[in-house]
């Protein structure tokens, strides 16, 4: 079935934190980076973020970060229940724009933004290509969002 957002929720845990308490910034940028996993892992596609998240060989797609960014509201802390949601912005012809969104008891207290291209060939020097057509078809995107023609 074909997705275009993917909710997860997590509790701080007290490593994460800072001397007061408070959710360490560099943390957002690692919830980003689960659940940007997370969310092609529901894509069905195969493996355990492999082949086409995270290829390690040759043939194997990868989606290296290009763009990360997050504007904070309010902090999180230990223990707090944080809902992350992440969504399709925009689809370019090899890159993929994510809306990230964090929520402390449905209050947004963060806002994030990343975006990914499609390469191959990680062993050597990779290539940007163009985002394959079987990817396209899981992603359901909400007419709003921008697409490459």
């Amino acid at each position: 079935m074909p997705i275009g957002e993917y909710m997860l929720q997590r509790r701080v845990e007290f490593h994460e934190t800072d001397r007061v308490g408070m959710v360490h910034f560099s943390n957002y940028f690692r919830y980003m980076d689960t659940a940007m996993g997370e969310f092609f892992r529901a894509l069905k596609l195969p493996g355990p973020l492999t082949r086409y998240w995270g290829g390690t060989k040759d043939e194997e797609l990868d989606w290296p970060y290009v763009s990360a960014t997050c504007d904070f509201k309010e902090p999180l802390q230990f223990d707090d229940v944080v809902e992350i949601r992440i969504w399709v912005k925009k689809i370019g012809t090899k890159s993929l724009t994510f809306g990230i969104s964090f929520k402390k008891e449905g209050v947004e207290v963060a806002a994030g933004r990343m975006v990914v291209v499609c390469s191959k060939g990680i062993q050597g020097h990779p290539q940007t290509i163009e985002i394959p057509a079987f990817i396209r078809e899981r992603l359901a995107v909400p007419s709003w969002v921008e697409t490459a023609s």
